[in-house]
């Protein structure tokens, strides 16, 4: 099975991720509250997809790429727009 995680964005007055299989489509994530719960989630969907399917998996961390990854698969582009207005979001976690 083939996965596509995407960025953490803003949406819905909190951050959230998106993610593509071929079974599921396009799945919107929940936005979370706080941009370090987004990315808890986001490394866990990671860690769990990896454990069956990593040679199938690409974590994208910007918009760019997960739309070149979707491409990829000829996922019409349509199919990410939504009425929200997205922002990329990254914070330095360290050790």
């Amino acid at each position: 099975m083939h996965t596509v995680i995407g960025p953490i964005l803003t949406r819905d007055g909190g951050y959230a991720f998106h993610s593509w299989t071929p079974e599921e489509g396009l799945s919107r994530g929940y936005a979370y509250r706080r941009i370090e719960d987004a990315h808890y989630a986001r490394k866990a969907e990671i860690r769990s997809r990896t454990r069956g399917y990593g040679d199938h998996m690409v974590a994208c961390s910007t918009m760019d790429e997960f739309t070149s990854a979707l491409a990829q698969y000829q996922i019409p582009l349509y199919a990410l727009v939504s009425s929200h207005r997205h922002h990329s979001h990254t914070i330095n976690q360290s050790a």
